[in-house]
This record gives structure tokens, C-alpha cells and sequence, in this order.
């Protein structure tokens, strides 16, 4: 019998070093970009570096906001340390995109694993890790979790607090006599649960919103408003022109690697910047609503839009997004914050979700306090003007806002909302 040797080819996919060099590159702000491509000219003498460009067109002297005055930098930080598995980390990337400034998730773990295309109990693995991140009560899925998570840390949490924390809105419309009658719990335990709870922050993502002007990194992208229209740049006033030096035709092979070294640097870096100022001007292109009306002019867009406008893949979007700070007429912002996925049915008006949350909390803030609007009403409003949602949508986006049901909002009234 005479062996049958024949070739079979098959696919397959070969990462190079430079390949994933180059997947670092479109990870990098400016700044990193600056301090990386500076340590590589210590290393390749063929690098000719110049200073980034001061004055001119490309110079803004806006004021700039701390890094760690972001509450997505800080726990992007964090996941980085974190996980190293990268199905974990497109995990935890998933449940960032869901982060509201409060520090809350503004979706439910099933749906943001169904954005991630996980199964929940995957998703629910990272989200425990991911509350284990400081200040504690981050990723918490509403308030009572958020009460949970920081009481569990304070060691307070037992079966009273469980009971009480369950029974919040009892407090609200009764008082503490209440609560005690309604959970059959002794006045003292209910008043030294409650002390527990007062000690809790309650929104933990608040204490990165403000704004302190004297510290912080320049912005990676610039939008300033024209006779011609929004103009959308580099910011290049800190970063170095990157360019190959003049060898002659030298032939020694370690200065030949060299060069083919310092050549790929040289277009990479060229094309990392053209990447990202191609996925800035698709975003903020889309997003003129919101430089010119805040959030009331934020308009649907999810990365998989932008990868198809530009014919890249969507995890692209996603590396150049993620860290990006923009600085607007108005304030500094991160690229994400211009992502917003759509809420309403098929067949009615959309809207973004953040959006709608927006207009979720002015409407309830704008009510008669003696005739509250129930979810109901607050879904037909909605329904007219925004987008299509049901009232178990609106009593969703209400919980997670931290807004009580219509019944409560009598004794407390819309001005504490």
C-alpha cells in the first residue's frame, strides 16, 4: 500500500509582533503615545523626534479637566490591573459602556451580557470582581446593591440591614416607625441600621464629576466651532513629529534593521493618528447635537456604526475610543461619552438612552408634587416626543436614576429628585 501524501491547506491566523505593536499603538492617548515613542528613540538612534508644535492652529488653550476627575479612567486603570483573560476584559469593557456618572450600572447584567455576547453567568463572574473595585459601590446595579456593596465593606451588613435595605421605601413614606412595624425589628436596630446606611455614599461615581482646571493631561482631540462649521484636530502641542534620519546607503545589517525598525514606527505612528482622527470626526460628525444641546441632542450610535463607515472592524472603534479625552467649546469629555445605544421599538421613533434618562428626570422633576405622573403616564409622554417605550422600560430607567414610584414621590416631592 503506498501512502497518499497530499498538501491540505487550511487558514490560519498568525499574530506578529508588529501586528500587536500596532494594537498598542491605537490603544495609546497622546501622551502615552509621546512617552512610548520617546523611549523607542533612546533605543533606535535612526529616530529623529522634534517637539511638539506650540502656538499656531493647532495650540487651544482651553481649560482641561484632571484625569482623575474621570470616572471611566479611573476604572479603566483598574480593569487593566485586574484581568488579563481577554474575553474577561471585553467583559468588563462591556459593563464601562454601561457605567452611569453616578457609579450605577444603567442596564441590567442580562442585557449588557447580551451586548458583550456572554452568557449571564459570565457576565455576573466579572461584574463580582469588578465591585470589588474603590470606592466601594461601583458597578452596583441600584441603590440597594450600592447600600449593600458599602455596608458589606464597612462590616454593618447582617440580617437587619438586609431586611431594612429591602424596605427603604416603607422609611420614605412612613419613617423609621414604619419601617420598625412593617419589619417587626426593634426601634434601636432600625435606628442604628439606619445610622449605617446614612454613612454610605450613595451615588460613589459623584466624587469623580468635578472639575479642577489647574491639573491634567492635554486633551487627544480638539473641537472648536467655526464660520465654516465644527473643526475636529489633533491635539499636537505635546506630541513629538516622529521621522527617519538621514543614513545615506550604509549597508551594516544591524543599521539595516534599525532603519526597517525606525521605518515601521515612523508609519505606524502616522497611521495611528489618522485612525484616530478618522473615528473623532465619525463620532463627533454624528454628535453635533450634542456639542451644540448636551445630552437632548445625543443621537443613537453604537461602534459597530462607526466601524462600518470607516471599513474597519468594531474592535478597532473600540481600542482608539477607549481613553480618547476631547476637549469641547464647553468641557473635556471622553470619546466614549459620544457612544449611545438606541431605545424605542421598531416601528416608532428611537432615541439615545442617556437621552431619555435626561428627559426621564425632567419630566418627573417638572410634576404637580401633589399629582405625581405614574410610569404609565411617563411612558405615553415619552412615547409622543421620544421614543416608544412601555411603562416597565420607564419604571427600569426610573430605578436606576434612584427615583422613587409615583406613590412615594407625594410625601417627598419632585424637588429632591
Amino acid at each position: 500500500m503506498q501512502p497518499d501524501l497530499r498538501l491540505v491547506p487550511k487558514p490560519a491566523l498568525h499574530v506578529s509582533a508588529r501586528l500587536c505593536g500596532m494594537v498598542g499603538l491605537l490603544r495609546m492617548n497622546n501622551d502615552e503615545l509621546t512617552r512610548h515613542v520617546a523611549d523607542m528613540a533612546t533605543r533606535n538612534p535612526l529616530l529623529d523626534l522634534a517637539p511638539g508644535r506650540q502656538g499656531g492652529g493647532d495650540a487651544y488653550e482651553a481649560p482641561v479637566v484632571a484625569a482623575e476627575a474621570s470616572l471611566y479612567a479611573h476604572v479603566l486603570s483598574q480593569i487593566s490591573v485586574a484581568f488579563d483573560d481577554p474575553l474577561q476584559m471585553r467583559i468588563a469593557q462591556a459593563f464601562v459602556e454601561a457605567l452611569e456618572p453616578s457609579g450605577w450600572l444603567g442596564q441590567p447584567v442580562a442585557s449588557i451580557a447580551e451586548h458583550a455576547d456572554v452568557t449571564v453567568p459570565q457576565a455576573e463572574a466579572v461584574l463580582a470582581r469588578l465591585q470589588d473595585f474603590e470606592p466601594t459601590g461601583l458597578f452596583a446595579r441600584d441603590l440597594a446593591d450600592c447600600l449593600r456593596l458599602q455596608l458589606i465593606d464597612r462590616g454593618d451588613w447582617d440580617d437587619a440591614a438586609a431586611i431594612v435595605v429591602a424596605h427603604l421605601g416603607i422609611m420614605l413614606e412612613g419613617g423609621a416607625d414604619a419601617l420598625a412595624d412593617a419589619t417587626d425589628l426593634a426601634p434601636g436596630v432600625v435606628a442604628d441600621t439606619l445610622a449605617a446606611i446614612r454613612a454610605c455614599d450613595p451615588k460613589p461615581g459623584a466624587a469623580f464629576q468635578h472639575e479642577d482646571p489647574s491639573l491634567g493631561r492635554r486633551p487627544d482631540i480638539i473641537v472648536r466651532k467655526e464660520a465654516g462649521g465644527w473643526q475636529i484636530e489633533l491635539d499636537r502641542s505635546t506630541m513629538p513629529s516622529v521621522n527617519l534620519a538621514n543614513t545615506g546607503n550604509a549597508v551594516d545589517p544591524k543599521l539595516a534593521k534599525l532603519r526597517r525598525d525606525a521605518r515601521w514606527l515612523v508609519n505606524a505612528v502616522r497611521l495611528r493618528n489618522q485612525m484616530t482622527l478618522d473615528v473623532a470626526r465619525v463620532v463627533i460628525g454624528h454628535q453635533v447635537g450634542f456639542l451644540e444641546r448636551g445630552v437632548r441632542g445625543l443621537k443613537p450610535l453604537r461602534r459597530c456604526d462607526v466601524a462600518d463607515r470607516l471599513g474597519v472592524h468594531e474592535s478597532t472603534v473600540g481600542r482608539v475610543a477607549t481613553g480618547l479625552l476631547v476637549q469641547t467649546p464647553v468641557q473635556m469629555l471622553e470619546l466614549t461619552r459620544f457612544f449611545s445605544r438606541a431605545l424605542g421599538r421598531k416601528r416608532g421613533p428611537t432615541a439615545s438612552r442617556r437621552k431619555l434618562k435626561t428627559l426621564l428626570r425632567d419630566l418627573i422633576a417638572a410634576e404637580d408634587p401633589d399629582n405625581p405622573l405614574t410610569d404609565q403616564m411617563l411612558a405615553k409622554t415619552l412615547s409622543e416626543g421620544a421614543a416608544m417605550v412601555s411603562r416597565r422600560t420607564v419604571a427600569k430607567y426610573r430605578q436606576a436614576l434612584g427615583i422613587p414610584g409615583s406613590p412615594m414621590r407625594i410625601h417627598i416631592g419632585a424637588s429632591s429628585i
